[in-house]
């Protein structure tokens, strides 16, 4: 592709060889890359990628606030989101890179800051990572309303991006679509992949889009 969002990032961290992982990926394809820490584990920390066939103008990473009280029954990580402002050919375009935290507090917390972001935008905006959301769920309501999903040209509306692998889950409920990619009015969608590959936990979400002429 010629960019991509990466969630579940290692940099130096001992499980992943003390890679910088996200640079890692970028220097091998001779892609820019970007980094976003989201926890910090001892010497390393863990966070969102993004890598860009593109030059990367600028970066800003977003904390997600977390919430003030943690009551329910999940598992609860900090998050981020990771602001990178690419040219395009000339434009320059706001990417947004994030991964929602499995508490519905977290993920409120996340779209919430997701919103007012881009609103303040002036350029075209994709944003994509693991919402751990179906697309029906209310607290994504506000970015729909925002962003077109470009999930709406793939022909297959039952299908899930997470688990890759079905022997992972045998609980029909545990499986979902609940990867994204968001793009503003900027854009014309033309075709979506979800490959069934088992590379991660969760399979590739691909999509082809292209850049409007400013009017």
């Amino acid at each position: 592709p010629d960019v991509c969002g990466l969630n579940e990032v290692d940099y130096k961290l001992p499980r992943s060889c003390r890679v910088k992982m996200a640079q890692y990926l970028g220097d091998a394809l001779g892609y820019e890359s970007a980094f976003a820490p989201a926890v910090t584990w001892g010497l390393g920390t863990y966070g969102n990628g993004f890598i860009s066939k593109y030059p990367i103008k600028d970066l800003e990473v977003y904390p997600i606030p977390d919430p003030p009280t943690k009551t329910e029954d999940t598992y609860y990580e900090t998050r981020v989101i990771l602001h990178a402002i690419v040219d395009i050919e000339g434009r320059d375009v706001d990417f947004f890179v994030t991964h929602f935290g499995l508490a519905r507090a977290e993920a409120q917390s996340a779209a919430d800051t997701l919103v007012e972001l881009i609103k303040r935008c002036e350029n075209p905006v994709v944003l994509m990572g693991d919402f751990n959301l179906r697309m029906n769920d209310p607290i994504l309501a506000p970015l729909f309303e925002l962003l077109q999903d470009t999930f709406t040209v793939y022909p297959d509306k039952d299908v899930y991006t997470y688990p890759s692998d079905p022997i992972i889950t045998s609980v029909p409920e545990h499986y979902g679509k609940i990867d994204y990619i968001f793009l503003s009015k900027h854009f014309k969608v033309e075709s979506v992949e979800i490959p069934a590959l088992l590379l991660s936990d969760h399979k590739p979400y691909i999509a082809y889009a292209e850049l409007l002429d400013e009017e």
